[in-house]
């Protein structure tokens, strides 16, 4: 379900306040990537948030400055109905589209 910037910026910084840990994704510029992430900042007056990227061994982090005010965002349930529904694994994934065809999303992993 299309959501407004303002409830994704909520629920970014709700990710922040309890230091969840999330899946990452994203498809840029034709390459397609994943890891682990944790939200550390949000800045909804600059409409960009600051995530933690993990490595799969949890060995390294590299911290990145997003900038969103131009996506448009799409939340989806465990058990929505939806082309992009996620499997048992997650309580809900946030995807970011941009104009430019970039796709990111962060899952909400239900083990956690």
């Amino acid at each position: 379900m299309l959501i407004s910037p303002e409830r994704a910026f909520g629920l970014l910084d709700s990710y922040r306040s309890r230091e969840t840990k999330l899946a990452f994704g994203g498809k840029i510029l034709g390459e397609e990537a994943a890891c682990g992430a944790i939200v550390r900042h949000v800045w909804p007056e600059t409409q960009s948030i600051g995530i933690s990227l993990i490595s799969d061994d949890n060995e390294r982090n590299w911290d990145r400055l997003i900038p969103i005010g131009s996506a448009t965002f799409h939340l989806i349930h465990m058990g929505e109905e939806s082309l992009f529904a996620p499997d048992g694994d997650f309580l809900s994934v946030l995807i970011f589209g941009f104009p430019d065809g970039t796709t990111m999303f962060l899952a909400e992993q239900a083990s956690e």
